[in-house]
């Protein structure tokens, strides 16, 4: 009767950790599939932001300092999400927040010289252009509240006492926000 009792308890600890481990790696992979999109949509903002640059550098001279700097912001974010295939997961430095924030100011910037411009303003090319990054620009902001949201359900499930005794043996870490 004893080893029944036992045995009973063993397969509801299994159980347990079963439980715990799978609503984890589903709230993990639901990280991973907001960090894709979040990517995508970033690629597809730099490639805009790209063709945006080269418009907006021909209504200045040579080597002005803003579509420089947009060119510029747009191959290091580029190069920044070729480098981040997942979300940063622990306490890993280097994330991309402060980079993205400094572009989108840039691209902000760049967005009200050309409402303030008449000559910019007028050409139809560079208003599609504009309309374009607006909206690429809108879109990587949804998705990157979906992925704030994901990461901070799955933090909040590493935070119940039952994952935070088993989190850091599956090696489940906390996901870092785009924030």
């Amino acid at each position: 009767m004893q080893y029944l009792v036992a045995f009973a308890l063993l397969v509801a600890l299994a159980a347990w950790m079963v439980g715990v481990y799978n609503q984890l790696a589903h709230l993990r992979g639901q990280v991973c599939s907001s960090w894709s999109q979040w990517l995508g949509a970033t690629h597809r903002r730099n490639l805009c932001l790209k063709d945006y640059a080269a418009a907006f550098a021909a209504f200045f001279p040579q080597d002005a300092p803003a579509p420089l700097q947009l060119k510029r912001l747009a191959e290091d974010s580029e190069y920044a999400i070729a480098l981040a295939l997942e979300p940063r997961w622990g306490k890993v430095p280097g994330f991309m927040g402060g980079a993205e924030k400094v572009l989108r100011q840039a691209v902000a910037e760049s967005v009200c010289t050309v409402e303030d411009t008449p000559r910019m303003r007028d050409h139809e090319h560079m208003q599609r252009l504009t309309s374009g990054v607006s909206a690429a620009m809108y879109q990587q902001d949804q998705l990157a509240a979906l992925f704030n949201r994901a990461a901070r359900e799955y933090n909040n499930a590493l935070s119940v006492p039952s994952a935070r005794l088993l989190a850091p043996v599956f090696g489940f870490a906390r996901a870092n926000t785009l924030d």
